[in-house]
């Protein structure tokens, strides 16, 4: 249910200018990413198809890379030949259309004002979030993934379903894992509305799908041939090996969800009922949720990065959890999580990241947070009771 929009909604004018003057800040004090020292970073395969795009040069490029094109096209588009500012000018763009796409989610979805404050202060200071490591890292496709997202989780929940076939085949160009959210949001669709003739609706949610498969699958084929051809379920398998094969990863990844959220999410989880999974929106937004954390762990090596992008549906559920408990657990939990932002220093020391640091620093952030959702369970439980009572 939609509440009033006005009385829910921070006021976007000065939002969009405070945010964007944020931006042009980081902006201003950003210290870039040295690629020359960083031979596996991601941005080098962004700039072959770039390149490519460009010049029609033909380089190798890694898996999943050569199937991101939209970024770097569009960033190829632009005059003039300085790389990096182009793909600043495309990232920025998405940059504000990620803010306008998830504000207006959650105006749909009734959050608070206060809490719409939070969740953008920490989509903007966060230290993997919008600005700060796109800006440093910004040979990079990940920025217009939050208004895809969110955009389509708005699509979804207002069942504007046409709206998915302009929608999905430019969000599978930009990302190949856009395809597992239909994928999430065509099987809710029938098992919530199996007794409401399902195919009437649902229909569309399929067949703009298997367009945009369609188109992505035609366009890559396109493109020059890679040697290195696998499939993101290839993907899945390999990095699931090795977290079954090496416990400690699952350690890595409890302190990446730390490092991407705080102990925002855990809130969420203290307030879960099974019964509430008979809400549909309610139940979408933890499929996801649960979708992406297993991203975080079996989609690559950066978990703290992986597990941001879903901020739009792990967020927005934490967000959701944390405005209906007390005051004061809201204020603990947003104390204790505030570590994870990394607000000083400023400039990003990718040493920060449990990702790839060695056991004994994620060890550490590890018992933080466990120290710290555990003290919030306490409080949490103690404020529920003396509600009751």
């Amino acid at each position: 249910m939609i509440s009033d929009q006005k009385k829910t909604g921070i006021n976007g004018g000065w939002f969009y200018v405070l945010a964007i003057l944020l931006y042009g800040l980081f902006y201003w004090i950003n210290s870039p990413l040295d690629y020359q020292a960083c031979e596996l970073c991601d941005g080098h395969q962004y700039a072959k198809l770039y390149v490519f795009f460009e010049t029609g040069i033909v380089s190798p490029i890694h898996f999943p890379f050569y199937n991101r094109l939209l970024v770097p096209w569009l960033a190829s588009l632009l005059p003039g030949t300085q790389m990096h500012v182009h793909f600043d000018v495309v990232n920025f763009v998405f940059f504000v259309l990620s803010l306008w796409s998830i504000r207006k989610l959650w105006l749909a979805l009734a959050l608070r004002g206060w809490m719409q404050v939070l969740g953008f202060s920490w989509l903007l200071l966060h230290w993997v979030g919008i600005i700060r490591y796109n800006l440093h890292d910004n040979l990079t496709v990940d920025v217009p993934l939050y208004f895809f997202q969110s955009l389509a989780l708005w699509f979804f929940i207002q069942k504007k379903y046409n709206w998915f076939f302009l929608l999905v085949p430019v969000a599978l160009l930009q990302k190949e894992s856009f395809l597992a959210v239909m994928l999430v949001f065509i099987v809710l669709h029938f098992v919530f509305e199996y007794k409401n003739q399902p195919w009437q609706q649902g229909q569309y949610l399929v067949a703009a799908t298997l367009v945009g498969v369609v188109i992505q699958k035609f366009i890559l084929l396109q493109q020059p041939d890679q040697i290195d051809q696998r499939s993101s379920f290839d993907a899945i398998l390999y990095h699931g090996y090795w977290a079954l094969k090496d416990p400690t990863r699952f350690v890595r990844w409890l302190a990446a969800v730390g490092s991407a959220y705080g102990v925002l999410p855990f809130v969420g989880l203290f307030r879960y009922r099974w019964c509430r999974l008979l809400d549909q929106r309610y139940a979408t937004l933890v499929v996801l949720s649960l979708m992406y954390g297993a991203f975080g762990l079996v989609a690559g090596e950066d978990m703290t990065r992986i597990l941001f992008l879903g901020l739009p549906f792990i967020l927005t559920f934490s967000l959701l959890a944390l405005q209906e408990v007390h005051t004061k657990t809201q204020v603990i939990a947003m104390i204790l999580s505030v570590a994870a932002l990394r607000l000083f220093p400023i400039p990003i020391d990718v040493a920060w990241a449990v990702d790839y640091a060695s056991m004994s620093y994620v060890w550490q952030w590890f018992a933080y947070y466990g120290i710290a959702v555990g003290l919030l369970f306490v409080i949490y439980k103690n404020q529920t009771q003396l509600k009751r009572h």
